[in-house]
């Protein structure tokens, strides 16, 4: 089998872990795809015996862990959700459909949507249901963005079968994190020349398997991530007594030129946390930690489609 024959298939689920049927064009187009295809737990039998010896143990809870990553980008078309866009209603998030504007993704507690998926591997196929999962976003200067999803779900026998044939046609190029197609990073209100960022939304996804249930959900949330600009005078902007007055205010970062493939990151309650200072290539940085704080609740974080 060769590991760069494989491919992801996912699609929403009506009733939680009743398998939906998965075709083509349930594609994902995905970047360093890992499946975990059997996690369970070992309960050594511990035998007694007139000799000492291994006598062996019982597999429990077995289910699947899929982590992969999908390019950061829009659908093409302003109010068309982007292809991967079913991800995020399995990681506890909103879709807000505004047509021919926008489309975005906002935390929603009570929301609890999940998966069924397959992982095909030249003809093996591992599929799992009932899957939720977390995300978190690797946005680097120079770089391709990337939304890193992680989920967990229920087993299902690995079987060999044809291979789905992915249509990928709803995926589109991205744009690289650069002058000419990040326009704006703004932290507490000062417009910033930019290195790196990343976010975390930090899902605890848990697997439950008892008498009675078996299911994956996700108990808590903890959004956090990181920052490194370029550190402005202390008379411009005083990050660091920010920090040491534990001040919340916003952060948005725009990504893309072109209608239909533009993303807005936008966060209204984000503190600073431990900024110092760093070096790149002779220019004084600021990096920081960042905590995402809700207000209202459900508004730590959002991701716009325009």
């Amino acid at each position: 089998m060769r590991m760069r024959k494989i491919a992801l298939f996912a699609d929403l689920e009506v009733t939680y872990g009743t398998a939906v049927a998965l075709t083509g064009d349930n594609a994902i187009r995905t970047h360093e795809l890992k499946v975990t295809p059997f996690v369970a737990q070992t309960v050594d039998r511990k035998l007694d015996g007139a000799k000492p010896g291994n006598s062996g143990a019982i597999h429990t809870g077995p289910h699947i862990e899929i982590e992969f990553d999908v390019e950061l980008a829009g659908s093409g078309t302003a109010g068309t959700a982007p292809a991967y866009g079913v991800l995020f209603k399995a990681c506890q998030m909103s879709e807000t459909v505004v047509e021919d504007t926008s489309v975005t993704y906002a935390p929603a507690s009570d929301s609890l949507g999940s998966l069924t998926m397959y992982v095909e591997l030249d003809g093996q196929r591992h599929a799992t249901k009932g899957a939720r999962g977390t995300w978190s976003i690797k946005f680097d200067s120079q770089g391709i963005p990337y939304i890193h999803f992680k989920f967990t779900g229920l087993w299902i026998d690995p079987v060999s079968a044809a291979a789905l044939a992915p249509d990928f046609s709803g995926f589109k190029t991205p744009r690289p994190v650069t002058f000419a197609f990040t326009p704006k990073v703004s932290l507490h209100g000062l417009d910033s020349v930019y290195r790196s960022f990343s976010y975390d939304h930090a899902n605890d996804v848990q697997f439950f398997d008892n008498p009675g249930e078996q299911f994956v959900d996700i108990m808590e949330r903890n959004p956090a991530g990181s920052i490194s600009l370029l550190a402005p005078t202390l008379a411009t902007k005083n990050y660091f007594t920010t920090a040491m007055n534990d001040t919340t205010d916003a952060l948005t970062l725009v990504h893309g030129m072109t209608p239909g493939n533009i993303v807005t990151i936008a966060a209204p309650n984000v503190q600073l946390l431990e900024p110092n200072y760093a070096d790149d290539k002779g220019r004084a940085m600021l990096e920081a930690k960042l905590g995402f704080v809700y207000g209202a609740g459900d508004d730590e974080v959002s991701l716009a489609f325009t």
